[in-house]
């Protein structure tokens, strides 16, 4: 059996992120390949996911804590829940790795290298690294899967373009998860470059279940926030949608600041101790998700919920998605009359194109695979 080993950011503490490095290798498990995921996780990756009252100066990390005082268990339970998930639900190299380095020492057998999904191609994330365009490699297919640049073209601006080239030349196909990087990537380098779907698409809705719990985790009609960078319009978007449609507003993050939990902390139930499955759970059993992530529309579309994502249509990585499936109109700003947006949504051909695009992305991984 040929194996395969998948680089990405699997060990993120974010809930696209992890899941679609779940979706992945499972695709390719069920494709009849083994498949590991080469368990690459930086210093700078580790600390960046840490909880913000465990980071900075002493008297920095006790203000945090004091904020953040009545839910600090559950930030705790998150992590654990992240944590627990890795370690359960994905299939992990024997071997934990924390510099290109330590990558370029190893002695790998995988006959496919895959870089993807996620931001693994945005320069300018936090835990970006060059391990991520597979320079490691001395033998075996190169395949990219569905690598994002951001919400940008972040490679365009980047003071090493010449040594991304060079890395990119070595690839034997690449997909990318947005047209406009596709598009880029072959202005760049003589690679005809596909664009396919994020790997947490090439999952039918049903094939979550085993991961979702059938109780919903929030009792009755809710609005469910998520918002990884934390966006206060994005709040103000859901309080409105609340108060309009008489709804509890759920929030799965902690609020950040003083100011955040005066404003906020009794009007929205701060859930937490939630984790990918619990984020599922919150996502799916939702009345309405108020959102500006790109995985937050992924799973708002599967499980067929009523969203409004903000800004949208501005974001590369969203509107791709929205004009792919012909859901631009759910692409607010709060200038706009979002309140008036019918909260039925008609999603018949939203699925008739989002299988056709399955299809296409499953036909050219399996071909990627078998080349």
């Amino acid at each position: 059996m040929k194996k395969v080993g998948i680089i990405t950011f699997h060990a993120s503490y974010n809930y696209g992120s992890m899941l679609q490095a779940y979706a992945l290798q499972q695709t390719i498990l069920k494709l009849g390949y083994a498949c590991e995921i080469i368990n690459f996780r930086s210093v700078v990756q580790k600390k960046q996911f840490k909880p913000i009252f465990m980071v900075g100066t002493l008297y920095g990390r006790l203000v945090r804590f004091i904020i953040q005082s009545t839910y600090v268990c559950g930030i705790l339970k998150k992590q654990r829940l992240f944590e627990q998930f890795l370690q359960h639900e994905l299939v992990l190299s024997d071997k934990e790795y924390a510099t290109l380095e330590d990558l370029g020492n190893a002695d790998f057998n995988y006959d496919y290298y895959i870089s993807g999904s996620d931001q693994i191609w945005n320069v300018y994330c936090n835990d970006f690294n060059y391990a991520y365009f597979l320079p490691f490699v001395k033998s075996g297919k190169r395949i990219a899967y569905a690598p994002s640049m951001g919400s940008g073209l972040s490679i365009k601006t980047c003071d090493k373009i010449g040594l991304i080239q060079e890395l990119l030349v070595k690839y034997d196909v690449i997909g990318m998860r947005e047209t406009i990087g596709a598009r880029y990537i072959e202005k760049i380098t003589p690679k005809q470059v596909a664009t396919v779907l994020d790997p947490t698409l090439l999952f039918k809705p049903e094939d979550y279940d085993t991961l979702i719990d059938k109780k919903p985790l929030i009792k009755g009609d809710y609005v469910f926030i998520y918002s990884p960078n934390y966006n206060e319009k994005v709040n103000e978007m859901a309080a409105a949608l609340g108060d309009k449609y008489n709804k509890q507003v759920v929030i799965s993050q902690g609020l950040v600041s003083k100011e955040a939990m005066l404003k906020w902390g009794k009007k929205f139930k701060i859930y937490p101790a939630a984790g990918p499955k619990e984020f599922l759970n919150l996502c799916k059993y939702a009345s309405i998700v108020c959102c500006d992530s790109f995985h937050a529309v992924v799973f708002s579309i599967l499980f067929k919920k009523c969203f409004f994502t903000l800004n949208g249509m501005k974001d590369n990585r969203i509107s791709n998605l929205l004009e792919r499936l012909h859901l631009q109109d759910r692409s607010f700003s709060l200038s706009d009359t979002y309140l008036d947006a019918p909260l039925q949504i008609d999603f018949t051909e939203t699925f008739n194109l989002l299988e056709t695009e399955r299809r296409k992305s499953l036909n050219w991984l399996k071909q990627s695979l078998e080349k």
